[in-house]
């Protein structure tokens, strides 16, 4: 159970809001309190990310996973495509 104490004029607000509504300022208030909660939960994670972003460090990374060095991605693109070099166009238009 929670109390909460609001000045003369929140509490008037709140009963305006409720009777515009139609309903009861207690569904109200816990509605916009797990709201609130859920928000910051989010905003937390977030701000979770953006550190590891701005630490340079990915998930993988952050999981244990080393960084794949330049070599190891190109060569598995190279067994992928068979070495050849599209260019900076692209691959041929086959249409």
């Amino acid at each position: 159970m929670l109390g909460i104490r609001l000045s003369a004029d929140a509490e008037a607000r709140l009963e305006r809001h409720a009777r515009e509504t139609g309903r009861p300022k207690s569904m109200i208030a816990r509605d916009w309190i797990v709201e609130r909660l859920d928000r910051e939960e989010v905003d937390g994670r977030i701000r979770g990310a953006a550190a590891l972003h701005a630490a340079g460090q990915s998930t993988a990374e952050r999981n244990g996973h080393p960084k794949p060095e330049e070599d190891d991605i190109l060569r598995w693109l190279d067994d992928e495509d068979g070495g050849y070099d599209w260019g900076p166009s692209g691959p041929p238009d086959l249409s």
